[in-house]
Formats: structure tokens, C-alpha cells, sequence
């Protein structure tokens, strides 16, 4: 059936989105994990997302960090690709979408409590740079959003995120607030058209008139020339570059300033 051949691709936009940009940008030296994720910690984390009553994972997770995890490692190397394989579980009718709906709601839920227990935390300076991100309309998938408001937040930007995929809210806040940038993620093609017409929309709505957008997504992977169509500034390939490469597009308007 059509929607098996589609679920891997919508999978993909669970995790991290996808984002691609003609010249990637340099980004800050990561610290390397001295304990990497494995495939019997996917496995393992996979039955707690999975299980029937709601286990403490964290618990688990925290002992990873104690032997030498990053948090970096977790979201990426662990959280990522237990989706995707709750995500092929799917696929073979090995669990139901209540579960795997269950499972996705853990899976932010410990990508928050990571942020509170694991990391200190970092008072948001007046002077940051603030980024708005929410899907793209009629997107539903939103765990990337989760972890690209993680990356953002650790780099010191403000960040604002709305999972309103209307986009009712975002207009509001755009209007009311002022937002350096907005990001928005998209994991199927069919509503790239959506996308084309809401970025103009969003814009013009923007106390900022300089608003720079950022797109990402399965729908982006390999598609640089949807970048242009739909009318962004940038994309991103992974999460974890997006605060650099924005960085670099607003360096760049200072300097044409």
C-alpha cells in the first residue's frame, strides 16, 4: 500500500530534520562521546517506548551519560534512530499506531528531561537572537522541531516553538513579537505547495522585514532546488548545524549592510 512506502519518509521527519544548503557553513568543535549508542541501546530503548506501562527510561538514559554519553550523543546517536526503528516496527505491523504515537510523546517527553536534569541551565541573555519554529501546514510529525529547539537553545539563541501546523499561531507571534528567524520542517512532499504559499504569508506578517527562513525535512533531502521554490533563505542537513548556519546568514546580511 502507498502509506507503507510513505512511512519511512514520514519517520524520517520525526527525527531531525533534514535540511540542506548549497554551502554549509563551519560550526563550533563538538565534544566526541566517550561512549557511543549502540544497537543493543536502541533495542533497549525501543522496548521502553514501546512497553504497555510507562517505564523510566530516563533512568537509563541518565546511567548512559554517567558511562560517558554526551546529551549530543543521545539525541542523535539514540533518541534518532530509536524512531526510526520504532518507526520500521510500524511498517511491519509489529506494533500499532496507538503505540507508536505513545512512543514518539516519550521520546520529546525525555528529550525535555534531559534538558532539565542533564544540562545547566542557561539564563537567555536580552540581547540573544530569537528563532520561531513550527511545522510546516499540514505537517504532523514535530519530534525534529523538538530536537532542533534543543540545538538552538544550547547555542544561546531564544527560542520559541509552536506546533500549530495552521499556522495560526505562528502569524500571531510573528506579528506580536520580533523573531530573527523562523524555521519550519516538512516531511512529505504533497504539501511542498502549502509551504510555497505560507512562506510569503509569513513574511509580510513579520515585525521583522528581514525575517529569515530556514526549511527542512525529508521533503528538502536531496531537493536543493525546493529551497528556492518554496522560498527560503537556507536549509540545514542537521540539526545540530542549524544555530551555525544561521549564525552565517545573518553575519552575511551585516556585512552586505
Amino acid at each position: 500500500m502507498r502509506w507503507r512506502d510513505d512511512l519511512a519518509q514520514v519517520v524520517e521527519g520525526e527525527i531531525i530534520p533534514r535540511l540542506m544548503l548549497a554551502h554549509r557553513s563551519e560550526t563550533r568543535p563538538r565534544r566526541q562521546p566517550v561512549r557511543l549508542a549502540g544497537i543493543d541501546d536502541v533495542g533497549r530503548l525501543t522496548v521502553l517506548m514501546l512497553a504497555q506501562q510507562d517505564r523510566d527510561a530516563l533512568a537509563e538514559i541518565r546511567g548512559l551519560v554517567d558511562d560517558g554519553m554526551t546529551v549530543e550523543e543521545v539525541l542523535t546517536g539514540l533518541l534518532a534512530p530509536t524512531a526510526r526503528h520504532i518507526g520500521r516496527l510500524w511498517e511491519e505491523d509489529v506494533c500499532d499506531f496507538v503505540q507508536v504515537t505513545t512512543a514518539m510523546a516519550r521520546l520529546r517527553r525525555l528529550v525535555h528531561d534531559l534538558e532539565t536534569l542533564c544540562l545547566d541551565p542557561q539564563p537567555v541573555d536580552p540581547a540573544s537572537r530569537r528563532v520561531l519554529l513550527v511545522p510546516a501546514p499540514g505537517e504532523t510529525h514535530t519530534f525534529g522541531l523538538t530536537l532542533a529547539a534543543h540545538f538552538f537553545a544550547e547555542a544561546g539563541w531564544e527560542v520559541t516553538t509552536s506546533f500549530d501546523n495552521h499556522l495560526a499561531e505562528a502569524l500571531e507571534r510573528l506579528r506580536a513579537e520580533w523573531f530573527d528567524v523562523i524555521g519550519l520542517s516538512l516531511s512529505c512532499d504533497v504539501c511542498v505547495e502549502r509551504l510555497v504559499a505560507a512562506v510569503p504569508v509569513l513574511r509580510r506578517a513579520s515585525r521583522n522585514r528581514d525575517l529569515r527562513v530556514i526549511v527542512g525535512g525529508p521533503a528538502f533531502h536531496g531537493r536543493p532546488d525546493r529551497i528556492r521554490l518554496v522560498g527560503a533563505d537556507a536549509a540545514v542537513d542537521d540539526a545540530r548545524d542549524g544555530p551555525g548556519i544561521v549564525q552565517s546568514l545573518l553575519d552575511l546580511r551585516i556585512r552586505a549592510c
